[in-house]
């Protein structure tokens, strides 16, 4: 069974390596970083443009002017509207969309590979000559303000608003990315085309381009529809320390929800510190589903206490945090879930942390990878906030960094975890009356 398992990873392994070609990364004249790579499985090609503005680098008064001005931008340039904008990738056989993170806003396309170029020049069009026209304001932010109500209807999001106002408390991180009602529906135009033109730059910029191409080819494209730009000051980055307030109090906030969210943080070594992939590999490993020690321990009994858990590790430019987030069976359950947490990292030896089930999770990075990169624009997404915070050396060394950890090493940092007991443990539980 496992060797033929191994031989169907090896399978996939090379069936992807012969559609894979190179990668480069380069600088254009004006600053922009871009990134190339050749992908040929499928005649096809998507384009992904980050750029350095997201609800961390807003302050009270332009709270959500990002988000907002990710709608504005599919709404017209000097020589394309909107109908031009959004129906003129589909008339290709195209998609065209956008998200907006606390880290980042992304554009991005995927088009047959014969209409690549028509998608570049459009692409480069919107992120640089986008008017914004006053008359596409009022739908917009009606838009957005059904979508900031729809999320506050959300008892889940609701929760993670209360996670994240004590995890990132006086840091911009605690802002919400879609921003307040109030500021949405008074922001004018003159101040979202002023903040428009401060952050879209160039060099404020990193291109991920990935599909059916030829490097050398499409290098010059690139540097047609982007590389014609002019570089321009952007706003200074001050890094941005976030420390939550560890201790062993639980906060507890009661909601009109039927389930019970509990979520803790740890600290964890920025992407720079050698122990970094420690922890990594540990949060992968307690995030195995079935196998991990953590689920066997809140799940392995006549009641389990939670219905549903994920470990991951959170990674950005100035600071890294492992998180255990859980739908918990109910809220009288809370501070065992809490205790048992703890105790696993403490534990975490007698749980058979080897060097097999190492490699085992290695494997699963690595094919996780390859199915991503065939999906191309999902690809681009699930690696965002990694290129924008880390860089793309970052990516390249990954698997081989992760491959290095070894058994010792998880049981190290573990017990560091479990010696300097430093945690914020917070959960959302329903409002007396109500059921789970």
């Amino acid at each position: 069974m496992i060797r033929s398992l191994l031989s169907s990873i090896l399978v996939i392994l090379l069936f992807s390596a012969s559609f894979a070609g190179r990668t480069v990364q380069f600088t254009l004249k004006n600053g922009m970083v871009v990134i190339l790579k050749e992908n040929h499985a499928a005649p096809l090609v998507a384009g992904i443009v980050y750029v350095r503005a997201g609800s961390k680098f807003e302050d009270e008064t332009n709270n959500g002017f990002t988000h907002f001005l990710e709608h504005l931008l599919f709404n017209g340039t000097g020589k394309r509207d909107r109908l031009a904008i959004n129906e003129g990738v589909k008339d290709i056989g195209g998609y065209i969309n956008a998200f907006t993170r606390k880290d980042l806003t992304a554009y991005l396309f995927v088009v047959p590979s014969r209409h690549a170029e028509s998608a570049l020049d459009l692409q480069s069009d919107q992120l640089f000559n986008s008017i914004l026209p006053e008359t596409e304001f009022p739908k917009e932010r009606n838009i957005v303000i059904e979508e900031i109500r729809k999320d506050y209807d959300n008892p889940a999001y609701r929760a993670e608003m209360y996670f994240d106002s004590l995890i990132y408390r006086g840091t911009s991180f605690a802002r919400p990315v879609l921003g307040p009602i109030d500021v949405i529906a008074t922001i004018p135009r003159d101040t979202v085309l002023r903040y428009y033109r401060n952050h879209y730059r160039p060099n404020n910029m990193i291109g991920l381009f990935i599909g059916d191409f030829s490097i050398e080819e499409f290098s010059g494209l690139i540097d047609k529809y982007y590389g014609s730009v002019s570089a321009g000051p952007v706003p200074l980055y001050k890094p941005i320390p976030v420390r939550p307030p560890y201790g062993d109090t639980v906060h507890i906030r009661r909601a009109p929800t039927k389930n019970t969210h509990v979520h803790m943080v740890f600290p964890a070594p920025h992407f720079r510190d050698p122990d970094y992939y420690a922890y990594d590999m540990m949060a992968r490993l307690l995030d195995s589903g079935e196998s991990s020690p953590l689920y066997k321990a809140l799940t392995d009994r006549s009641q389990p206490l939670v219905n549903e858990m994920s470990v991951y590790l959170e990674t950005d430019q100035d600071f890294s945090l492992l998180h255990f987030d859980a739908v918990a069976a109910g809220p009288q359950y809370v501070d065992q879930i809490v205790s048992l947490v703890n105790r696993v990292f403490a534990d975490i030896a007698q749980f058979g942390v080897d060097q097999g089930r190492l490699k085992r999770a290695v494997v699963r990075v690595k094919t996780e990878n390859i199915y991503q990169e065939e999906r191309l624009h999902y690809y681009g997404m699930l690696v965002a906030s990694k290129i924008v915070n880390c860089g793309y050396a970052f990516l390249q060394d990954y698997i081989r960094n992760l491959s290095q950890v070894k058994a010792d090493d998880v049981r190290r940092v573990a017990g560091k975890i479990a010696a300097e007991r430093e945690y914020l443990a917070m959960a959302v539980i329903p409002e007396k009356g109500e059921d789970d």
